[in-house]
């Protein structure tokens, strides 16, 4: 699961990107976006909006088949949508559940969550067993992305793993909204998978449904992400 403190993160977009590489690895891999009426995978992925949404599958109006979607171009990516109603509430029980009836047919099953908590948040956290908290290194996300792990703390057996994202180094470096990154990793309380850097052309490519480059900062670093996933060896990048 990709969950996060607060909005605005980035971390649809890192989901989207992790799975893509995850994918190009050789992984069968399907994405699940959480937010009821305020989808965004459809864009990012180049997706048609079908008949079907997650909230049909929970509540038994689709099969599986019918709401799991190809991703044009990427093998071995497929997603399922956000629910279309705003008001829609998760069972917990129930997406675990079906959750775990998907597990079999994926190296990979990513769950993008809404900030903050509610019946999404322990939703997804019965159907984990790993949880990747994206945040911004400034304290404010930190803190939250605090909250997070010590709500995730109550179900023991989730591996909790943090994931610095949008980091522009410069910046960082003139005006130290922290000390260093250290500093992160100890405030969340979680191991660091990750950082990704800054990059201004993510949200024009990704909202045309595009892929990043393979020269692109946040690409590499996403990249180096799906291989830790892997339990590869690879440097953080920072």
């Amino acid at each position: 699961m990709a969950v996060s403190g607060k909005g605005g993160v980035g971390k649809s977009s890192l989901a989207a990107t992790i799975g893509r590489e995850l994918a190009r690895l050789d992984q069968r891999v399907l994405l699940v976006e959480m937010e009821p009426g305020l989808g965004a995978f459809d864009l990012l992925l180049g997706l048609e909006r079908g008949v079907c949404s997650l909230s049909d599958f929970l509540d038994g109006r689709c099969a599986a088949k019918e709401c799991i979607l190809s991703v044009p171009g990427e093998p071995g990516l497929w997603a399922i949508l956000a629910p279309d109603e705003r008001d829609f509430a998760y069972d917990p029980p129930v997406f675990a559940e079906k959750m775990k009836g998907l597990a079999g047919s994926f190296d990979f099953i990513l769950i993008e969550t809404p900030p903050g908590f509610g019946l999404w948040f322990e939703a997804a956290k019965n159907a984990a067993d790993e949880a990747v908290i994206v945040a911004t290194p400034d304290l404010p996300c930190l803190r939250d992305g605090r909250a997070v792990s010590d709500r995730l703390d109550e179900r023991p057996q989730i591996r909790q793993r943090l994931v610095i994202n949008r980091l522009d180094v410069k910046l960082f470096c003139q005006r130290r909204p922290i000390p260093h990154l250290d500093f992160a990793i100890d405030t969340v309380g979680a191991q660091l998978l990750g950082v990704v850097p800054e990059d201004r052309e993510l949200p024009y490519r990704l909202g045309a449904g595009m892929a990043l480059p393979q020269q692109s900062g946040a690409q590499a670093a996403c990249r180096r992400i799906a291989l830790r996933l892997l339990g590869q060896a690879a440097k953080l990048g920072v």
